[in-house]
């Protein structure tokens, strides 16, 4: 599946051969697919990753996230390989290739089509970037040591600084009559 162009903010519309794309030609995508090629990266894709990477666009992470592909090739400028993560149906790939003669701006890959077999999980999967963390009150721990029976404002290793007297108001100088 192949998604060109850059997202278009106006409400205008894209034409057929626009070189935009909007919101409602990623309502219009739908099924899955082994590879997606989009000119832009998935914003939030560095999400749970050990290499940062805080640049992409929030429609095509709807579309990544809505169609679930294998292997995710961007052409955002900066070279970028994330670890494999889990969409919930699989494994995705992601890889952004950078400027021609610049950065690494080809990549060879090699797809397995095994029909009926279940993918294993690759080396060093991560979470899905994009699903935000369930909060769960029994996973909370101390900030500064570690220890779930207390939270960082009851530490015991807590540095004992002397606290700060707040003043409430100013101090203005005083001001003289002529």
């Amino acid at each position: 599946m192949f998604l060109g162009g850059v997202e278009e903010k106006t409400s205008s519309g894209s034409s057929q051969y626009s070189p935009t794309f909007t919101r409602r030609d990623i309502e219009d995508l739908a099924g899955t697919t082994d590879i997606l090629i989009t000119t832009n990266a998935p914003a939030e894709i560095g999400n749970l990753s050990a290499k940062p990477f805080d640049i992409g666009s929030t429609a095509i992470a709807t579309l990544v996230q809505k169609i679930n592909p294998r292997y995710h090739f961007a052409a955002e400028g900066v070279f970028y390989e994330r670890e494999p993560y889990d969409n919930g149906h699989g494994y995705t790939r992601f890889l952004s290739l950078g400027n021609v003669k610049e950065d690494r701006w080809f990549y060879a890959f090699k797809i397995n089509v095994n029909v009926g077999n279940v993918e294993k999980p690759p080396t060093g999967v991560t979470g899905n970037p994009f699903k935000k963390r369930d909060f769960n009150i029994d996973d909370r721990t101390c900030r500064i040591c570690g220890d779930p029976s207390h939270l960082s404002y009851d530490c015991p290793q807590k540095s004992q600084r002397k606290k700060r007297r707040r003043i409430v108001g100013r101090n203005f100088p005083p001001v003289y009559p002529f």
